[in-house]
């Protein structure tokens, strides 16, 4: 599991005047909460170095060790972020604290791989579902779940119920979706069949 260490500094004010004066010293606003925190920690931290701390296969799935300025640490995942719509440039985090030995529940990628039967025989593999909400300890999340598609026919789906979660990994689902299908390829027209259609129809 990837982790990495983000420097971050305390703050106590908010509101806007703290976020500009905080841009103007290149850092932006964030917030550290989560099921152990009374309330919300209030910190700061780098923007270029939060990019770099989840420049990892697991991106927002990184496990950032917040190092507080005022000393202490805090174990948390990038919840979100907000950027500029034009810039792009990030203008606020929020952190979600964890522990390593309770379960999360994240979004992981889904990656579907191999060619199936079903686009050999003319079909079209289609994917609903990007993501995968998984429960597992926080070391566990994997960097995505893998699903081999090969043996899928022409008009057959696949649902979250099919697929194969990795050890100490489980899916977290209330009904059985789909993820991903295969449409039945349509039947060529045969030049007789071509030339039947085309022929004028004789009164009855």
């Amino acid at each position: 599991m990837d982790q990495t260490t983000l420097a971050a500094q305390v703050r106590e004010k908010t509101g806007k005047g703290v976020a500009h004066r905080l841009r103007a010293q290149k850092l932006i606003p964030a917030v550290v909460y989560g099921p152990h925190s009374e309330a919300p920690l209030n910190i700061a931290v780098d923007p270029k170095a939060l990019r770099q701390a989840i420049q990892t296969p697991h991106r927002m799935n990184t496990i950032l060790t917040l190092q507080l300025d005022k000393g202490g640490e805090r174990m948390a995942l990038l919840k979100d972020y907000q950027q500029d719509p034009v810039s792009r440039e990030v203008l606020h985090a929020d952190f979600y604290e964890v522990k390593l030995d309770e379960t999360v529940i994240v979004p992981v990628p889904l990656s579907l791989e191999g060619r199936a039967e079903g686009v050999h025989a003319g079909g079209i593999l289609t994917q609903l579902r990007r993501e995968l909400d998984v429960v597992c300890l926080p070391n566990a999340i994997p960097e995505k779940i893998v699903q081999d598609v090969t043996t899928m026919k022409a008009g057959a789906a696949l649902h979250v119920a099919d697929l194969k979660a990795p050890e100490g990994v489980k899916f977290r689902f209330l009904t059985n979706f789909t993820v991903a299908t295969i449409s039945v390829p349509e039947a060529e027209e045969t030049p007789a069949a071509a030339a039947e259609a085309a022929a004028p129809k004789g009164k009855k």
